[in-house]
């Protein structure tokens, strides 16, 4: 279990490490984040921050985070939804994210639908699996979930972490601007915020 420094929660300051929704979306998962792959800090935030890690390890027991992915960046933003979807759907996110994001952002060498297939070989799913599992009910409906949360959320930024479909975290807000420290906080912001529920 992640030790979350308490002196921070004091600090804790809505409009500053975090702001709430106008309209509360009920159906959002407990702690999600929304990230794209064409997203330069988004990649920082899994790679060299890692956030998203700091997050999972800080979260109360049986609470998961869910990351979904924003469609309307990039030319392959629809194309990314789907391939995020199927990993989702085979449980190989930690196999595809870096990949996927190492392949777009420093090798340029993601321009179109092959080339994801392609990817997806190398972490063991083979072109024809990928295909089926791209068409089955399950992706189709985890592609339209994501969208649909965009929609519903609002989402105008990312990487952003929103907390029980009512508090948006304010990446801008975290104090602790070190790599391991910035990461503790964020954590530990949404650790607070879900503690402070009903």
């Amino acid at each position: 279990m992640l030790s979350l420094p308490a002196s921070y929660a004091a600090d804790y300051k809505e409009g500053v490490s975090y702001t709430s929704l106008e309209k509360p979306v009920a159906s959002a998962p407990a702690v999600v984040e929304f990230f794209s792959f064409y997203c330069g800090p988004c990649y920082m935030f899994t790679s060299t921050y890692n956030v998203s890690k700091s997050v999972s390890e800080g979260l109360p027991v049986g609470t998961k985070l869910v990351k979904y992915h924003v469609s309307l960046m990039g030319k392959l933003g629809n194309e990314l939804t789907e391939a995020w979807s199927v990993a989702m759907v085979l449980g190989i996110e930690d196999k595809i994210e870096t990949r996927l994001f190492e392949r777009l952002q420093r090798e340029n060498a993601i321009n179109g639908i092959d080339d994801i297939k392609k990817l997806f070989a190398e972490a063991g799913v083979n072109e024809s699996v990928y295909d089926n599992i791209r068409q089955s009910p399950s992706v189709k409906a985890l592609v339209a979930k994501q969208n649909e949360t965009v929609k519903e959320m609002d989402i105008r930024g990312t990487p952003s972490f929103y907390v029980s479909g009512k508090y948006k975290i304010e990446n801008s807000g975290i104090a602790d601007k070190s790599i391991e420290g910035y990461a503790k906080e964020y954590a530990s912001v949404i650790r607070f915020l879900l503690d402070k529920q009903p």
